[in-house]
């Protein structure tokens, strides 16, 4: 058995792949597991089966139990059990001596160090393995040295997977196998049985006869934890008894070429990101931006490239004293509509780094009223581009945004010349469903 990442960052790694090798001749091999689902949870030919596990869609640490079961003639059947670590990405919280270098060691790994600011307060990106409940942190500002333990919240999740079968299960029994840790034991379960009777086998597994009753159609069973509300299921028809097929000679195991796995793409991710900030172009041409977007990461380059489309509006404005005349108060309002791609640069725990390009129209209506000449207004579309450089913070399916663009949007009639670009500076959201 090879499992290929052995272990999960969940948020980052997208699935596993999983390879049994198993004698010439061995039939289908089935497989479960407590959380998460199988690609195709049963392989049928070749001396290496292959597997494709996707991780349960959760944030918080868990160990995933996988079980791979294999029919015999006679007796039990052969079962290995896969237990894969599946680590959360948080931001832990400490308080310490303001400017302090704080270091957080969990499981023999180390995250850090991270300057602690001058309330004395420092978010430190950490990985946490299911099963850990603490973390030690070390801080250091000169020659002071604190070292103390702190608490990780994270839930108390326990896993359980049940296997029962033959399937259809024979009317002669079949058997029942439960799994969760190295150090799950009999006395810890409580197993609600319709169906089938039970009987307990001696072994290093957890293995249990699995008996049909008279008349019963269908089994299933309930594993759970005294205690706990950690459940595990399994369910398989019984089968009938004209059903059951004479015995055949045993065939020779047929001999398959099989073809390579196809390769599991990339899944394309929608976003919607909101900007509010403001642009700056010398003069009177300045004033707020806002923008509200929509993204598509698409499946190439490992979904670094994301198609946007976004719509905004900026509003700029001139009051303005003329000798002899008065008062003049002009105002251009704009909602540039614009379709950009975005790439993704630099990726590190919970920071990333992208590019962004883009262009489209740039409609916008002018307003202008004065002490000495009648209002009037005036309506026009024009041009506008941008290119920018964007970070963002993840925080689960929040990112939180800045953005630095350059623009280039000029608002021109014969009673204008504004430029709606320049330079911009904003902050915003981006959240994936």
């Amino acid at each position: 058995m090879r499992a290929t990442p052995a272990r999960v960052l969940l948020g980052q790694d997208k699935g596993v792949e999983l390879e049994v090798q198993v004698p010439e001749g061995t039939g289908p091999v089935r497989a479960t597991a407590s959380a998460g689902s199988f690609a195709q949870p049963v392989v049928e030919s070749g001396q290496v089966r292959k597997f494709q596990w996707t991780p349960p869609d959760v944030r918080y640490p868990l160990l995933a139990v996988l079980t791979f079961w294999v029919n015999r003639p006679s007796g039990p059947p052969e079962v290995t059990v896969v237990r894969i670590p599946l680590l959360g990405r948080t931001n832990l919280p400490i308080s310490t001596d303001p400017g302090a270098e704080v270091i957080i060691e969990i499981s023999d790994a180390h995250f850090g160090p991270v300057k602690a600011n001058r309330r004395g307060k420092a978010q430190v990106p950490v990985e946490v393995p299911p099963g850990v409940r603490q973390a030690r942190v070390l801080a250091t500002r000169g020659a002071l040295k604190t070292d103390r333990m702190t608490k990780i919240d994270v839930p108390d999740v326990r896993p359980l997977v049940t296997t029962l079968g033959p399937e259809p299960l024979p009317r002669s029994g079949g058997w029942l196998v439960v799994a969760g840790e190295e150090t799950l034991s009999a006395a810890e379960l409580e197993l609600t049985a319709q169906g089938i009777r039970l009987e307990a086998q001696p072994g290093t597994l957890l293995l249990y006869r699995a008996i049909p009753l008279e008349g019963a159609t269908s089994a299933s069973v309930e594993a759970k934890r005294r205690g706990s509300k950690d459940t595990a299921r399994a369910q398989v028809a019984i089968q009938r008894v004209e059903d059951v097929p004479p015995p055949a000679p045993p065939a020779p195991p047929p001999v398959v070429v099989e073809a390579p796995p196809p390769a599991e793409p990339v899944r394309a991710k929608l976003a919607m990101h909101l900007l509010v900030g403001a642009f700056f172009a010398g003069g009177s041409n300045r004033g707020p931006a806002a923008a509200l977007g929509v993204s598509y990461s698409l499946p190439v380059w490992g979904g670094r490239i994301a198609a946007e489309a976004e719509a905004g509006v900026r509003r700029a404005a001139l009051e303005a004293q003329i000798d002899g005349f008065g008062t003049l108060n002009s105002s251009v309002l704009a909602g540039p509509v614009l379709a950009a791609a975005r790439v993704t640069l630099f990726e590190r725990s919970a920071l990333s780094l992208y590019g962004r390009a883009g262009a489209g129209v740039l409609p916008f209506k002018h307003q202008v009223s004065s002490d000495f000449q009648p209002s009037f207004g005036e309506s026009k579309l024009a041009p506008m581009a941008f290119l920018a450089a964007q970070g963002a913070w993840h925080i689960s399916r929040v990112s939180l945004l800045m953005e630095l663009r350059g623009e280039y949007g000029p608002a021109q009639t014969q009673n204008l010349n504004a430029k709606l670009g320049g330079i911009g500076a904003s902050l915003g959201v981006r959240y994936e469903p």
